[in-house]
């Protein structure tokens, strides 16, 4: 082929080239920042300017499109290049702080990236601790550019994390020790795990058999040797920086082992530290509940607190909860008689893409954004989202999804939503709120050089969760100036003037900032937390009858027989009734308790360990035979069972779980059951002897709570919880939410 040939005849003819050859993947634009930008993040002085490999691609288009959108989606730039012959860079100067996506085109031929903008900062890591900074970011191990991620944390004054104690980070040796001397950053040290030659086999058994039954989970759901394993704790000691003083014990233990084993740990390794470090920062990771039955309380009656001064609190769901985290604060303070530092060493929230966990990347960012405002005006010490990266694994499992930057490195929203809100607030002391009615967040602070910031968002549970559906609400302010700067979720800024001394705002689920007031606006300001800032509908607890059965059902599968017991629908909105669905049905007789479950399900499949049941296909049935009306946490007469049509060994399994915390469980003995398929799915009929609920005794009038959940999980998908559709404040972890059923005789 000659230089005379037509240029759209080269183009098929190196099209079909690549074809043949295997390289039509490589038809794709590769978008690279110019310099070295770590994780496409720039300082707002730093011009954008990226470098387009067109390696590969062959297009007869004559010119190129660079597209720059801001986080809502805006074009802020756009860039046209003619007659592009190779490589080529685009130019968009300093577009302000922000989030950004990059689009080019060429012809056929695209490439994406994303970005992000903001001020850097540059403190010491004592600097950070000596002025009360607190926001960081939890590390994740999985992170391929660890150094360069570090720096970025660094750049956006990002400078807590959350680490364990000996934390090897990479094939290349990035290390605990490389992350806290080579930058200055600060960490929770997770105490956490041990030695293989430390599992204490007189207690547990052979490491073999342990293995076998939980799946290798000794490393975190016993306690080692006593002796061996202090003397391993202060040689991990060593190790650390002598300036890295806050240390955690453990990772949410509540799902691990009881509180009395926890507390005796708690003990060996606090016994250690305050000997080697005398003035550590040191506690348990608790769940931040207060009730007489919680896991906390029975923590610190065991002893489990005693000389320690921190607590570490993972509050996904009620981060903006900021009454319950203040009456934490006093309810620990009383059960120890002095005041415990808070550190958030989780938090947080996902972009799950597909599944009922959905939810975009936008939401996730305004909610860690709300959270870690609400948690920094509580006074906590240190706050890490969960977490750096994220696997992408399956994108209808959350837990997939968590990350602040994508499976590629690149920013999220939530990143720069998060450095934004340090930006604004970190270091800050908080002043009171102000009220504009239900519904409506307004918080002030006071920055360090005496600016005064009001954040406000509007919110409203009552909405489904979709992006349309986001509240927005209007309000008057009375600014006390003749304007004020408006800065948005991620840092932009704008000025708005006020019209006859008013300003007109429609707010949404995304905070603002907004500066440059007079002190006018905040009069009436207050620490107190008012109840009907978010107002909550009353729902009342369910109740069910519970029918008393003449004749006892048959075991096998059918379940027309059940006709007289009370039948419960169990759904849930987002899972398609085909892949999970069912009904239950309960009853009694003088001998038993009647359960049943008949399930549509499109893959019967629970090869999980005992521990871990509720995660496959299955039921856990939840009893109280002394149902109470308030304080959470199980007590001596609350029961949870699991009832699976199969496990890892093939048999289906009904047990009772005797340790909740340790994941032990004893099978039934005495139970009626079928446990195993049927033709539309699975089915479950087991009758409970009653002296498996201490005997209780049945008679007319008596009451019980009783609920349950239905999990689903397929090869597709991780696990789907689907509850009752008559119980809409159920709580797994509370039976004062648990449906209350009254025994009846039959009809």
């Amino acid at each position: 082929m000659n230089a005379t040939t037509p240029l759209k005849l080269k183009t098929l003819f190196t099209l079909a080239l690549m074809l043949i050859n295997g390289w039509a993947a490589a038809a794709n634009l590769k978008i690279r920042p110019g310099g070295h930008n770590p994780n496409h993040l720039f300082d707002v002085t730093t011009p954008l300017r990226f470098e387009v490999l067109t390696t590969g691609v062959v297009s007869d288009e004559s010119e190129a499109v660079a597209v720059l959108r801001n986080a809502f989606g805006e074009e802020v730039k756009t860039q046209t290049i003619q007659n592009p012959t190779g490589d080529f860079w685009v130019d968009f100067g300093t577009p302000g702080r922000g989030y950004y996506e990059l689009d080019v085109t060429w012809g056929s031929a695209s490439g994406h990236c994303s970005l992000g903008v903001m001020e850097f900062v540059n403190r010491t890591a004592k600097e950070v601790r000596d002025g009360g900074y607190v926001f960081g970011l939890k590390w994740w191990g999985g992170i391929k550019h660890k150094a360069e991620f570090e720096q970025s944390m660094v750049n956006l004054g990002l400078q807590w994390t959350r680490i364990i104690q000996n934390e090897g980070m990479n094939r290349g040796g990035f290390t605990i020790v490389n992350m806290l001397e080579d930058y200055p950053m600060n960490a929770v040290i997770k105490v956490e795990r041990y030695p293989r030659e430390l599992y204490d086999a007189e207690r547990y058994g052979p490491i073999e058999e342990y293995e076998s039954k939980f799946r290798g989970a000794w490393v975190i759901n016993n306690l080692p040797q006593k002796e061996p394993y202090q003397e391993y704790l202060r040689e991990m000691l060593k190790t650390i920086p002598e300036d890295q003083n806050v240390f955690e014990i453990w990772n949410e233990a509540w799902n691990k082992m009881n509180a009395e084993d926890f507390a005796e740990l708690c003990g060996w390794i606090a016994e250690v530290i305050l000997a080697e470090r005398p003035h550590a920062v040191i506690g348990p990771n608790l769940t931040g509940d207060t009730g007489e039955f919680e896991y906390d309380n029975r923590v610190i009656e065991a002893g489990g607190m005693k000389g320690m001064n921190m607590v570490a609190l993972h509050p996904y769901d009620m981060a903006q909860n900021r009454i319950e985290l203040r009456e934490y604060q006093a309810w620990i303070k009383e059960k120890l008689g002095h005041d415990v530092e808070i550190h958030i060493t989780e938090y947080g929230s996902h972009s799950c893409p597909e599944g009922p966990m959905q939810r975009s990347e936008m939401e996730q960012a305004r909610i860690v954004v709300r959270d870690g405002i609400c948690l920094y005006s509580g006074g906590v010490k240190s706050l890490a989202p969960h977490w750096v990266g994220q696997s992408e694994n399956n994108p209808t499992y959350h837990e997939d999804w968590f990350g602040f930057i994508r499976k590629n490195e690149q920013p999220k929203p939530v990143l720069m939503a998060h450095a934004n809100a340090a930006r604004m607030i970190d270091g800050s002391e908080y002043l009171g709120d102000l009220w504009f009615g239900p519904k409506i967040a307004a918080i002030v602070f006071e920055q360090k050089d005496g600016e005064q910031v009001l954040i406000l968002w509007a919110r409203d549970s009552s909405l489904p969760g979709k992006e349309e559906n986001r509240t927005r609400m209007d309000i008057t302010l009375s600014p006390d100036a003749s304007g004020i700067v408006l800065t948005d979720i991620m840092g932009t800024e704008k000025f708005l003037k006020a019209e006859e001394g008013k300003i007109q705002l429609t707010l949404d689920e995304s905070p603002v900032y907004l500066t440059g007031f007079g002190p006018g606006l905040l009069a009436g300001m207050s620490k107190e937390l008012r109840e009907d800032r978010w107002p909550v509908e009353e729902v009342p607890r369910n109740q069910r009858p519970l029918p008393r059965l003449a004749d006892g059902p048959v075991f096998d599968g059918e379940f027309s027989d059940w006709e007289s017991a009370i039948e419960v629908s169990m759904v849930n909105a987002k899972v398609m009734g085909s892949d999970a669905s069912g009904s239950v049905y309960l009853a009694w007789d003088e001998s038993h308790l009647y359960f049943a479950a008949n399930v549509r399900d499109n893959e019967m499949m629970n090869n999980m360990t005992s521990k871990t049941l509720y995660r496959g296909d299955g039921i856990e049935l939840f009893v109280s035979t002394k149902p109470r009306e308030e304080g959470g946490g199980f007590g001596p007469d609350d029961y949870q069972f699991f009832i699976t049509p199969t496990s890892k060994s093939g048999e289906g399994v009904i047990a009772w779980v005797t340790d909740r915390e340790g994941g032990v469980i004893q099978h039934l003995e005495g139970a009626k059951t079928f446990l195993g398929k049927t033709g539309m799915g699975w089915g479950l009929e087991v009758a409970i002897p009653w002296s498996a609920l201490k005997d209780f005794k049945p008679e007319a009038g008596k009451q019980l709570a009783i609920d349950m959940r239905l999990n689903d999980a397929d090869q597709a998908h991780k696990r789907f919880k689907l509850d009752p559709s008559d119980s809409p404040k159920f709580s797994v972890f509370d039976p004062t939410t648990w449906s209350l059923m009254t025994l009846e005789d039959s009809p």
